[in-house]
């Protein structure tokens, strides 16, 4: 066993649980710059400076992007709805049962010499590991990626999803190359962007309909104390920003 890649490892799921459990949005992203930053580590031999560097700030620019356009605001709907303690058990399980599957992988392999008589600890073999972290982030962010209720928990859910296929890809098929490497930040900055554009846009539509709510409820004072907009006049049932109707006499 490595001490090094273990603890890389329990990073990895780490953080994979803090950005889909946390309900605050900056607890969240910090959780997912760990898995995303830490996650080519988890190889041996370990990538080279300039392929580590490039997929640390990949990982690092997503979760800026996603911190910019979410603009530090309290996020409603993130959070997991069983808790952060289900979600550890959930991802420790998944570890575990990862670290076995690479061990029967690898003594089915041809060739492989086995390990008999071997402790336990003899089992978390970097291949293991990386299996392991990669699975336990591909199960944490099924949820939010297919079930979120904000865009942002859906963006983190699919970047944890994306992380834990590359890491599952990496104990199984063994460390990408040079070019994968590059196409692994090219995938993972491209679905970091477009989940910031879409968490971009569904903030704008928020703040119109709070700013179309409150223009209207400023004509109606019963309804300004319900916090509702004006009701259309009859007519077309459509009214400009002031809350009167649009469609003008002829309506009336």
């Amino acid at each position: 066993m490595n001490p090094a890649l273990a603890g890389v490892a329990l990073a990895v799921t780490a953080g994979a649980v803090i950005a889909a459990s946390s309900r605050e949005a900056r607890a969240a992203l910090v959780g997912l710059v760990l898995t995303l930053g830490l996650g080519p580590f988890l190889t041996d031999p370990l990538p080279g400076p300039a392929v580590a560097g490039a997929r640390v700030v990949t990982g690092i620019l997503v979760a800026y992007l996603l911190w910019a356009v979410s603009a530090g605001d309290e996020v409603r709907g993130l959070g997991s709805r069983i808790g952060w303690p289900a979600e550890s058990l959930l991802a420790l399980g998944v570890a575990i049962a990862g670290v076995v599957m690479a061990s029967g992988l690898e003594a089915l392999a041809p060739g492989a010499p086995g390990r008999a008589g071997g402790g336990p600890l003899d089992a978390l073999t970097p291949p293991a590991l990386a299996l392991g972290a990669g699975l336990a982030s591909l199960v944490v962010g099924l949820a939010p990626a297919l079930v979120g209720r904000h865009a942002l928990r859906t963006a983190i859910g699919l970047l944890l999803v994306v992380q834990g296929v590359v890491l599952a890809r990496t104990g199984i098929a063994g460390p990408p190359g040079e070019l994968e490497q590059l196409g692994i930040d090219a995938l993972v900055l491209t679905v970091g962007a477009s989940a910031a554009f879409i968490v971009f846009i569904e903030r704008r539509s928020d703040a119109d309909a709070a700013t179309e709510v409150a223009l209207g409820a400023a004509h109606d004072p019963i309804r300004a104390e319900a916090g509702l907009a004006a009701p259309p006049r009859p007519g077309t049932g459509l009214r400009d920003t002031a809350g009167r109707d649009s469609a003008g006499p002829a309506a009336r």
